[in-house]
């Protein structure tokens, strides 16, 4: 069963911090200050407001997801993380697509 980190974040971009700000969702571990380490409530409160994204703006699903976590984001940070997440997913099954495909032809072992 997946947790919900590995489900928005195949591509593990969140596990080490990458400069000065933590992303949101995530903490800095306590026995290494360059790991990360997921805030699931946060993370299942992001799920939910993709979901609101559908039907709401950026500022609506911003300020829902303030008000819900205690944890500010503004309206374009969340446009950020979004995006950047969906190009994530995308690469990630585009990577799993050509080793699955390179697995099948024979020429290489598929590493799970």
């Amino acid at each position: 069963m997946t947790t919900v980190a590995q489900r928005l974040n195949p591509s593990n971009r969140y596990v080490r911090l990458n400069g000065p700000r933590v992303p949101w969702g995530y903490k800095k571990s306590e026995h290494d200050p360059q790991l990360l380490e997921p805030i699931e409530e946060q993370l299942e409160a992001l799920e939910q407001g993709l979901e609101y994204l559908k039907m709401s703006s950026y500022s609506e699903v911003a300020r829902w997801l303030t008000d819900y976590t205690g944890r500010r984001i503004t309206p374009m940070g969340l446009w950020k993380r979004v995006e950047t997440d969906e190009s994530d997913r995308r690469e990630y099954v585009k990577q799993k697509r050509r080793a699955a495909e390179a697995a099948s032809q024979g020429n290489i072992q598929a590493q799970n």
